[in-house]
């Protein structure tokens, strides 16, 4: 077999292309995993506040909790679309679909990851220093998500 055949979609194996599903289930149930964890340690910070929390780090705790949730729920989206879709299931419309919820994910559990950071550092260093310094991994990483997507061209 020629390694042409192997990327023509024709010849490909229909247990392949079930295959390609169960490997695009697998990263976001890892990430729901993990958002679930993190919303928990955000919940029991929200149910037991430290006394030196202030109205605003409960506005900033309040809404990373929101985004965690948002990010639970898209993690979940690829599944739920598939157990409705399960009979009639068109995998590169399904490889398709999931990236949008999954990317929105990624997104909102990057930013109540930085809020969370942020409440932490908030309790030792000026509110102006906190947020800046908790926004740095994540401007790490988006620099270097959009450097690679762009430097392929």
């Amino acid at each position: 077999m020629s390694s042409g055949s192997d990327d023509d979609p024709v010849m490909r194996s229909s247990t392949e292309r079930y295959d390609r599903v169960g490997v695009s289930f697998r990263w976001p149930q890892i990430l729901a995993s993990a958002s679930s964890i993190f919303f928990g340690f955000l919940l029991n910070i929200a149910v037991n506040p430290p006394s030196y929390f202030i109205f605003f780090d409960n506005v900033i705790l309040l809404a990373a909790l929101y985004a965690v949730t948002v990010a639970t729920t898209m993690f979940i989206m690829p599944v739920i679309y598939h157990a409705r879709n399960y009979c009639r299931l068109d995998v590169e419309r399904f490889l398709s679909r999931t990236k949008k919820p999954v990317t929105i994910g990624i997104l909102c559990i990057t930013l109540a990851m930085d809020m969370g950071l942020g409440l932490a550092l908030d309790s030792k260093l000026p509110v102006q220093v906190a947020y800046s310094l908790a926004a740095l991994p994540s401007i790490f990483i988006f620099f270097e998500v959009f450097r690679r997507r762009y430097s392929k061209t």
